[in-house]
C-alpha cells in the first residue's frame, strides 16, 4: 500500500486537534490511555508507516485464527495513539471489526 502522507499529515492534524486542543509541534497530551507528542511531518511518517504495519500483522492473526499476545495489542494501541487513532477495542477485534488502516493513512494515487 503507498502512502499519501500529504493527505495523512493533513488528518492527522485535524484528529489531534479535535482530540486534544492546537498544542505546538512537540507538546505532549494525553490521548486516551497513551501520552503522546504533537508530531512534525518526518515523525509522523514513521508512526504512521508502524501503525500501519501493526494493523496488518494483527488483521493476519485475526483472519489466520491466531490469537494475539497483549504485548502486541498494546504496541497496536499505542501506534494508534500516535497517529491520532482510537484503536478498536479487543472485543471488537475478534469479532472482525479491527477497522480500516486507510482511515489515517489514505493510498496515493500515481
Amino acid at each position: 500500500m503507498k502512502i499519501d502522507y500529504a493527505a495523512a499529515f493533513d488528518k492527522y492534524n485535524a484528529r489531534f486537534e479535535k482530540a486534544v486542543g492546537d498544542k505546538p509541534t512537540g507538546s505532549y497530551s494525553k490521548f486516551h490511555n497513551h501520552m503522546i507528542k504533537r508530531l512534525e511531518r518526518e515523525e509522523f511518517e514513521k508512526r504512521l508507516d508502524t501503525y500501519v504495519q501493526l494493523h496488518g500483522a494483527c488483521k493476519r492473526m485475526l483472519d489466520g485464527g491466531s490469537t494475539i499476545s497483549d504485548a502486541l495489542v498494546h504496541d497496536f494501541e499505542e501506534a494508534a495513539a500516535w497517529v491520532a487513532v482510537k484503536a478498536p477495542d479487543l472485543y471488537a477485534m475478534f469479532r472482525g471489526e479491527i477497522g480500516d488502516p486507510k482511515d489515517a493513512a489514505p493510498e496515493a494515487v500515481d
